[in-house]
């Protein structure tokens, strides 16, 4: 059984009325550098558009890329609604930093409504929720309203799930009665934010994925210049259960390319191995802090984390026979990566 209170999850209910700037490169594959100056600068609309979504950044890059037949197969098999072909071309998300910092993301979709064509800015956050929306052109009183509506209040922080549950419960209501035109317009919404989010997922998860690592780096170690990031596999020795862990390793270098620390993600393989975990390391290899970075088990031995803050990785002291030769192989691991990623 999970734990309730470590995950975040939305209530469905429908709040409807019925009556200047840097901006900043995309990121390297595996080296995850601050952000660069771009080669072309956008229309002052979309800076403004960012700033307003984003008012504490300062800066922001462009990642455009042609949506394929196989992510189109990815959103029309998750989307509980048909989308045509001309839905899905090439596209484009805006990543707003502050600093060298990413702090969301700005997708923008045409959508037909009953009143003509409408344009939505999504904003989403690095973990894939919706942060808020402006309608930058639409007819009507609702276009206008909307953003600043309730109904905006309930949706802000909503995941892909949680935004289809709320489709799903207007679509319920209004089958009691014929559609009012407002919630006519909130159903677009609706179905335009399932779209962004299916959209985003799909076509960047890759490079969302490299953003929230780098955000979470930043947070944890604000005068790092640039970062590594390493994936692999790691495998425990029959004595401490020969588990299998999915490992990936954030490397935070200042700008005499001195190692600050590093950000290690554990993710067992199969059903044993106990949970995902975020160990954050400062340079000796010594713990800070430990962490769930997923679903808790029943069976967590969540008291031995603590213990391991201040211990090194190679001595995690009296702990859990599984969780102190994980800690052992990744202090291992880390080091024999981070030699690599001096090099890049």
């Amino acid at each position: 059984m999970h734990c309730s209170a470590l995950l975040r999850v939305g209530s469905i209910a429908l709040a409807i009325a019925l009556a200047p700037a840097l901006r900043a490169a995309p990121q390297a594959d595996e080296a995850l550098a601050a952000p660069a100056a771009a080669a072309l600068a956008p229309a002052a609309g979309v800076e403004a558009m960012v700033f307003r979504a984003y008012p504490e950044s300062d800066g922001y890059s462009r990642i455009e890329r042609d949506v394929g037949p196989s992510h189109r197969r990815l959103i029309e098999r998750r989307l509980p609604f048909k989308v045509h072909f001309n839905e899905l071309g090439k596209h484009g998300l805006l990543v707003a930093f502050r600093s060298r910092r990413p702090v969301g993301l700005l997708y923008e979709r045409s959508e037909e409504s009953d009143w003509g064509l409408v344009e939505i800015a999504w904003h989403v956050t690095l973990d894939l929720r919706i942060a808020g929306f402006e309608i930058v052109r639409g007819l009507g009183r609702d276009a206008k309203d909307l953003p600043e509506s309730p109904f905006a209040d309930q949706l802000a922080g909503a995941s892909f799930d949680e935004v289809v549950a709320q489709l799903a419960a207007l679509d319920e209501w209004t089958r009691l009665a014929p559609a009012t035109p407002r919630q006519s317009f909130t159903r677009t919404v609706l179905r335009s934010a399932a779209k962004a989010l299916a959209v985003t997922t799909a076509v960047w998860d890759r490079e969302i994925e490299k953003l929230h690592d780098q955000a979470e780096g930043f947070d944890l170690f604000p005068a790092a210049a640039r970062f590594v990031r390493r994936t692999t596999r790691f495998e425990l020795d029959a004595t401490a259960g020969g588990h299998a862990f999915d490992v990936k390793v954030l490397y935070a270098y200042d700008f005499g390319n001195t190692l600050l620390g590093h950000v290690i993600w554990s993710q067992p393989r199969g059903d044993e191995g106990g949970c995902a975990l975020r160990w954050v390391v400062d340079r000796e290899r010594r713990v800070i802090v430990v962490r769930p970075a997923g679903p808790v088990r029943e069976s967590a031995h969540i008291e031995d984390w603590s213990r391991l803050s201040g211990r090194p990785l190679a001595a995690p002291g009296d702990v859990e026979p599984t969780l102190a030769g994980l800690a052992q192989g990744l202090g291992t691991l880390a080091s024999r990566l981070e030699r690599r990623g001096r090099t890049q």
